[in-house]
């Protein structure tokens, strides 16, 4: 008899919520590692590089499934999977006891169940999320199609130039630069702002932070995700200052960072020269210190051990053996053959698979399974003299099924019906 759908569901909200759990962990430790070791370095494409690793990392991390043999493992490193593994070791939901309540006489169901609230209240924000990304894209969209008329295809850069008539600030979405044209700058500070936004365009920052905004939808309840968008934003305007500072000079383009009056209009996935703090960026764009590549590779070990303690699971191999094959009703002599699989003994051995309800419960035993090899092959009469439980023999009847037929007994010369005795080990090693 199958499983509930009610009972399935729950262990697949339990997964789904120990994996989530699993992830923000990952997502926290590695953004721990990023604010107290990389943030202030100067190496942007690096931090660029490392902010998009670290959430594909946490968000894979969980899902990959390796297992390992902590008998050839160095006890120092079983020691801190145990120890990171606690993070989900424990069910956060108990699913064969989600209706074990007492039925009195005036009791009734609740309306919604506490695994349901969360439920809904998940899918409601997976909803808003999507909904808001695709009201940004809408106004985006339409704010092309109403400034048509100003929009030019740059060709040396490979951009759209929309002026916004004042409507909203200067920034960058994915190929569009959108313009203020009513500042009142300077030949120059018109060339530095333009040149600011065409580094984000080239680079492609919005391709970065619209990936954060999808995993975001995703995991809305993550609050690391918010602070990776953040970070990431941040190295993206680090990396543009760098780049127009390198051509104009580091003097002249910090005047205007501090003379932009910062415009904050909600376009939260664009790209704009005031977004970001500007005292940051002066003093990153002054700043003579120069990169400590140690810093660079400190992060590189911890991702290892991260990648072992959520992505490896321990298993100590398990072993199947058939002792002796038995003919009960006949004496085998030299020159008679007993009754076998057609690929021999062995490859039943090899075919008969441990079970994991077994493993898990850490049980060992034998099997003891009796059955008749007929004249032309086929098995017979089969019964077990002793069992193990745990879906053992369950294993041993498909493991037999999938042998096929038998090479069958030869007496005298002759093929000759014969009772096979097999008694069959299952033991952890």
């Amino acid at each position: 008899m199958g499983k509930h759908p009610t009972i399935e569901l729950l262990e697949r909200l339990n997964e789904s919520l120990i994996y989530a759990l699993e992830s923000a962990t990952c997502l926290a430790i590695l953004y721990l590692a990023y604010y107290f070791l990389l943030r202030k370095e100067k190496s942007f494409r690096y931090n660029r590089f490392y902010l998009l690793a670290a959430v594909l990392f946490a968000v894979a991390f969980p899902l990959i499934e390796i297992d390992y043999n902590p008998a050839t493992t160095p006890s120092v490193l079983n020691s801190i999977h145990q120890v990171g593994n606690e993070v989900g070791s424990e069910p956060i939901i108990e699913a064969n006891k989600a209706y074990s309540y007492t039925i009195t006489a005036q009791s009734e169901r609740p309306f919604l169940l506490w695994w349901e609230i969360i439920l809904a209240l998940y899918i409601i924000g997976v909803a808003l999320g999507i909904f808001k990304l695709l009201l940004r894209i809408r106004s985006f969209k339409e704010i092309v199609w109403f400034k048509r008329h100003n929009t030019r295809y740059k060709i040396k850069g490979s951009y759209f130039h929309v002026n916004t008539d004042g409507s909203m600030p200067t920034f960058s979405f994915f190929n569009y630069l959108f313009w203020d044209n009513t500042l009142d700058l300077t030949e120059r500070e018109k060339t530095q702002i333009l040149a600011h936004e065409k580094v984000h365009i080239r680079e492609k920052h919005s391709y970065d932070i619209m990936f954060i905004e999808v995993l975001k939808i995703i995991f809305w309840f993550n609050p690391f995700l918010y602070l990776f968008k953040i970070l990431l934003e941040e190295c993206h305007e680090y990396l543009a200052d760098r780049k127009v500072a390198a051509k104009t000079g580091s003097a002249l383009y910090t005047q205007l960072l501090v003379k932009t009056v910062f415009r904050k209009m909600g376009l939260e996935y664009g790209s704009y020269f005031g977004k970001n703090q500007t005292v940051k960026r002066v003093n990153m764009l002054t700043s003579k210190k120069k990169v400590n590549f140690f810093k660079l590779l400190l992060p590189l070990p911890l991702i290892a051990i991260l990648f072992f303690i959520f992505s490896f699971e321990a298993k100590i191999p398990s072993n199947v053996k058939i002792k002796n094959v038995t003919i009960e009703n006949h004496l085998i002599s030299g020159e008679d053959e007993s009754p076998l699989p057609l690929e021999g003994i062995a490859s039943l051995e090899e075919s008969i698979l441990y079970p994991q309800k077994a493993i898990a419960a850490n049980i060992e035993g034998e099997v003891l399974v009796s059955f008749t090899v007929n004249t032309k092959g086929t098995i017979e009469d089969l019964k077990f003299d002793s069992k193990v439980g745990y879906d053992c023999e369950k294993e041993v009847l498909n493991a037999l099924a999938r042998t096929g037929k038998w090479k069958p007994a030869m007496i005298d010369g002759q093929p000759t019906e014969a009772r096979v005795k097999l008694p069959i080990e299952f033991k952890r090693s």
